[in-house]
């Protein structure tokens, strides 16, 4: 099957790439995230990806352009939903970006390598990506890497691929900075 494969970083595209071709698809990967912020963590995850994909040979569409207004427009200041919600409107942006060019040049379907954390909406995403399937009368391969994570981390430290604290977005680096100060406070070290 030839597929368009959604690439959020190189650490989540390693189990994909390898499964894919072993199961003997045509892929090609697709890297859109204007999620990511600040601009230095979405160059950190750039480069890391070109390194993997130079590396490996993925062939790839670079959509390189740092916008996370595109992202920021979602919301208001007013209404900024709260995960899950807020996830939901993440996955759909990149998503529906990818399922729109997988039509455009003819891929059979796509995918995303969002499908390998345990730290994502399993069923969001591929809930979100069987209706996007369904507008765009193009598949959705819905494949769950989740049990090959433990895997990709290892192999990501070997191949010495960058490797980010938190999901992308600035919301999520709050959330787990938070998350560390309250734990280091609760330790007694805050």
């Amino acid at each position: 099957m030839k597929i368009l494969f959604h690439i959020c970083c190189g650490n989540c595209a390693l189990y994909p790439v390898k499964l894919l071709r072993a199961e003997g698809h045509e892929f090609k990967g697709f890297w859109y995230n204007p999620n990511i912020h600040p601009l230095e963590e979405y160059t950190s995850r750039l480069d890391s990806l070109k390194k993997l994909s130079d590396d490996w040979r993925i062939d790839m569409f670079y959509v390189d352009e740092y916008n996370p207004e595109e992202f920021f427009s979602m919301f208001s200041a007013e209404t900024l939903p709260q995960p899950p919600e807020r996830c939901k409107s993440c996955y759909l942006l990149r998503l529906e970006r990818t399922a729109v060019k997988a039509r455009e040049a003819g891929f059979e379907a796509f995918s995303t390598t969002l499908l390998i954390s345990p730290y994502q909406d399993f069923e969001q995403i591929t809930d979100t990506g069987r209706k996007l399937a369904g507008k765009y009368n193009v598949r959705f391969y819905d494949k769950d890497f989740r049990p090959f994570f433990k895997e990709a981390l290892t192999l990501s430290k070997e191949l010495g691929l960058y490797r980010q604290k938190y999901c992308g977005c600035v919301f999520s680096r709050q959330e787990r900075e938070q998350a560390i100060k309250a734990k280091e406070f609760s330790r007694g070290k805050g």
